[in-house]
This record gives C-alpha cells, structure tokens and sequence, in this order.
C-alpha cells in the first residue's frame, strides 16, 4: 500500500511539472498559460469597480520585460491587451473566451477560503502547481503564524524567486519553496524535508490543475490529503465537469487555443459536481456551489448588475 502510494504521489508530481511548470514557453519560465493567466489578473487589478477588481494586485509584478517579450511573441493579443485601458482590454478577451470572469472568482473565492482557514486554525499552506500565485506575498499579515510551502517545478520556481526578491528585495521567511526532481522523489518526502507537518491543520490550494491531469493523477491527489494530512485540513480546486469537456462550445471554443499551445483540458469530474467524487477518496465536502451561486456572489458589480460567468470550485476536508 505504502510503495502505490508513493508511485502515485510521484506521479502527482509528475503532472503538476506538465501542467505547471513542464511546459515552460522559454528556458526558466512558467508555461504559457500562466503566463496568459497572470496577465488576466493583472488587467483584472485595474477595475475601477471594488466589487469587481482582481484582488492579485501583485499580478502585474510578475510580467517583467522578459515575460513581455514571450508573451509578444507567443501570445500576442494578450500582450496588447496589458497595454489597453481595462475597459478595451476586457472587451477584447472576452471575444475569444469567457474565462476572464471566471479567473476573477476563483481568484476571490480562494482567497476568502484561505482567510477562513487561517483564522480556523491551519498551521499550513501547502499549493500545489504554485505558479504565479502571489498569495504569500498578498497575505503577509493574516499568514504571519503560518508557513506556506510552495510545490512547483525547479525553473520556474527560480524565475518566480527572481520575481519576488525584485518586488520584495527579499524572500519571506515564512515561504518555503518545494522544488521536486520528478524522478527521484514524491510528494510527501518532498514535503516532509521541507518541514511541512503531517500533524497541522493545512490548507491545499490545487488552482488551475485538475483539468489538465489525468484521472490517476486527480485521484492521488485527493487521497493524499485524505490520508496524509491532519484532521480539519481542506483543500480548494476548480473543476471542469466531463460533460462540459464533450461540449461543443468547449471543444470549439478555448479548447482548440489550448491544444494549440500544447496544453489541453484533459479531465472533467463525472456527474452534476464534484461532490460525490470527492466524497469517494475520502473527503469531506464543505462546498460545491453552482456557478451560478458563485456569479451572484462574486461578480456582482456596484450597480448590482451581474457580470460574466464563473467556473466549478469545490472545497473539501479531511475528517
């Protein structure tokens, strides 16, 4: 049992490298999607609404000269988008893809979690495919007690340090950077050297993953926080649903921009939601919402209009 384990949480590791960080678009920086991603959030910062703004106000740190000279070369139209006022901008991503709302909620409703957790108690920040993600540099003052260990392929955690020391001056000495060498470790030695605790309450943020690994690789997952982390741990991901994936406007839409990239969505969860699911690997579910519930919570702007639509998030705990 302990031998599959570690086969399938090396395996884990593995995928999270292609998702995250393997498909690095120039030697040493993330893949393009999160390059893309990042851009999104920082346009998304700029939102003259409160109730609408991105909160990842670190976002735009992270899109140096370098990354604007790939993002001009491989993606060019978001490359325009970072230099138009945020009402062209938006106007222009969302005539490709809607995503650019739903990249606002799950920025926000991630967020909010991780706030209560903390404040529940966890110990521990564990992300998963940390990327570009800047909530240990956002959170300074609610994570000062907790230690936040960021997993990510060895490059692209270079290059996101380099960031972090230009904005910062200096790395947090809270943040503990988890570089994996895929073929010689899993993920749960990988933690436990960096000090991460098997006995603390832990918050898992796995953002922007699960769509692009296979079913083995999603059910690691899931059964590693089911079984190696402390009780009252939770975990927080967004989710693609199997139908969604056969649909027409997905195949048709976004999807043929990802496998253009070499990035395709692989896996959607079977069924209406996550929830039964993730109660089968031993979770608990604590919330599930439709996107609709999270559209009315999250995009409402000052008006009380509703803007844009959301995407699946799920939020689980170990019992």
């Amino acid at each position: 049992m302990e031998q599959t384990m570690r086969r399938s949480l090396r395996e884990v590791a593995g995928v999270l490298a292609l998702a995250i960080g393997g498909r690095a678009v120039e030697p040493g920086t993330p893949s393009l999607t999160a390059l893309t991603v990042a851009a999104q959030r920082a346009i998304g910062a700029r939102c003259a609404d409160p109730l609408l703004r991105n909160p990842d106000f670190l976002a735009e740190k992270f899109l140096g000269p370098d990354v604007r000279a790939v993002l001009a070369k491989r993606s060019p139209r978001i490359s325009r988008e970072l230099d138009m006022d945020y009402d062209d901008a938006v106007r222009s991503i969302l005539a490709r893809d809607n995503v650019f709302y739903a990249l606002l909620v799950r920025t926000k409703y991630i967020d909010t979690e991780l706030k209560k957790s903390l404040d529940d108690g966890a110990e521990q920040v564990v992300i998963l495919g940390a990327g570009l993600d800047s909530r240990a540099y956002r959170f300074t003052r609610e994570l000062r007690r907790a230690t936040v260990f960021e997993v990510d392929f060895p490059p692209t955690q270079e290059f996101k340090k380099n960031c972090v020391r230009g904005f910062l001056g200096e790395l947090p000495a809270n943040v503990a950077f988890v570089p994996i060498d895929f073929s010689k470790q899993d993920l749960a030695t990988v933690l436990a050297g960096a000090g991460c605790r098997e006995d603390r309450k832990t918050f898992f943020i796995w953002e922007g993953v699960s769509m692009y690994i296979p079913q083995d690789a999603v059910d690691a997952t899931l059964r590693f926080v089911a079984t190696r982390s402390a009780p009252g741990s939770r975990i927080i991901f967004d989710y693609m649903l199997e139908s969604s994936l056969k649909s027409p406007r997905v195949a048709n839409g976004i999807q043929k921009s990802l496998i253009a990239i070499g990035e395709p969505w692989i896996f959607g969860f079977p069924g209406r939601r996550a929830t039964e699911y993730v109660l089968d690997h031993g979770l608990q579910v604590i919330g599930d919402p439709a996107p609709d519930e999270l559209a009315a919570k999250y995009l409402r702007a000052s008006d009380g209009h509703i803007s844009g639509r959301a995407g699946r998030m799920c939020l689980a705990s170990r019992p």
